[in-house]
């Protein structure tokens, strides 16, 4: 097993053409995508000099490891960063380089005068749904059912490619306090709801497609019905079977 740590590890911006089509093939390692499904070269090149953003994770080698992408993204008046992608490669995952690689996004996002950054995610899985929402901070309000339509990947094993809408207000006491490793507010109990969503869906999916696709139409359905009350989703609550999307009517 690997004994590396993250400090073997550097983050810093992706310069060359080898290091864009360094993040063109790890789309392709990590989600099995196709040729077709992938971010090509030429929007990596091009994310630099519009306004966006590529970073990796290089190691002392420099072997580019891991990647997130940026794009600059409007909403009316409110100018945001889109974050395309964030991928780890398999044997480096679990040593911090995904939080390393949102912590430097987070600070050029800060640095261009923004104020926040969004991404899509499988509302199905529990390890990213954590991620977001208790270790980085982020909120939810929209969700998309079949947002990409069918997609080829190992992950998405022929399910509706369903997504949340992670919200990241980079300036926000929220993601002040989940960057420090302080414990976020919880709602009060009577004005609080929840979703559960299985720890092992991957292996329903493998197993039980049938079953995998009903528990993902049940919990479209519920959370399309909170959002629809303007509830949003502020917490995740891992339990010993189970995750739990915690949401409250107000959110900072």
């Amino acid at each position: 097993m690997s004994l590396r740590k993250e400090t073997d590890y550097s983050i810093r911006a992706c310069r060359t053409l080898e290091e864009f089509a360094g993040c063109v093939k790890l789309q392709q390692e990590i989600w099995g995508y196709s040729d077709l499904e992938v971010y090509p070269l030429r929007l990596f090149v091009n994310l630099n000099k519009i306004g966006g953003q590529v970073l990796g994770a290089f190691t002392r080698a420099g072997e580019c490891v891991g990647f997130v992408a940026a794009m600059p993204a409007w909403r009316g008046r409110r100018h945001y960063w889109h974050s395309l992608s964030l991928g780890i490669r398999a044997g480096h995952e679990n040593r911090g380089l995904g939080r390393a690689l949102k912590l430097a996004q987070r600070r050029g996002a800060l640095a261009a005068g923004l104020d926040s950054i969004e991404w899509s995610f499988d509302p199905m899985r529990a390890k990213n749904a954590f991620f977001n929402i208790e270790r980085l901070g982020a909120v939810c309000r929209r969700y998309f059912a079949n947002y990409y339509g069918a997609v080829e990947s190992r992950l998405q094993q022929g399910l509706p490619s369903d997504r949340l809408i992670a919200e990241w207000w980079v300036k926000s006491r929220r993601a002040k306090k989940a960057l420090a490793g302080k414990p976020l507010d919880r709602p009060a109990k009577k004005t609080a709801h929840d979703v559960a969503i299985p720890l092992d869906f991957d292996r329903i999916a493998r197993e039980d497609p049938e079953c995998a696709r009903e528990l993902q139409s049940q919990v479209r359905r519920k959370l399309m019905e909170f959002f629809r009350k303007r509830l949003v989703i502020t917490g995740f609550a891992r339990e010993a079977n189970s995750g739990r999307y915690l949401l409250e009517r107000n959110a900072d």
